[in-house]
């Protein structure tokens, strides 16, 4: 038993390790965001905006959720669940347009 628990100890410290500086790395990003948003850089600002929330993504996506190495039917479930939001975002916009023409 005791070695099964001193094999365990050094995976746990690494995993803790692993996602508190991912945790960190997402606060670092969050500050980022906040200080950018009270500068003005004019029509830049939304794209910074959304560029750093794609970093922020793909962080929790592929470190996080593991799915660099998950199986292909995981990685094919969380694409249509991409998909699918695309599709309500793409409808969205469309009801908006064509209320304002």
């Amino acid at each position: 038993m005791s070695m099964e628990r001193n094999g365990a100890r050094p995976l746990a410290a690494r995993l803790w390790r692993r996602n508190g500086l991912i945790w960190v790395a997402l606060m670092l990003l969050l500050l980022l965001t906040l200080a950018l948003a009270y500068v003005p850089m004019g029509p830049l600002s939304p794209a910074t905006g959304v560029g750093i929330a794609a970093i922020k993504a793909v962080l929790v996506v592929l470190l996080f959720m593991e799915l660099n190495n998950a199986m292909p039917l995981i990685r094919l479930a969380a694409l249509s669940g991409l998909f699918f939001l695309a599709a309500l975002f793409l409808l969205t916009l469309a009801d908006v347009l064509s209320r304002l023409a």
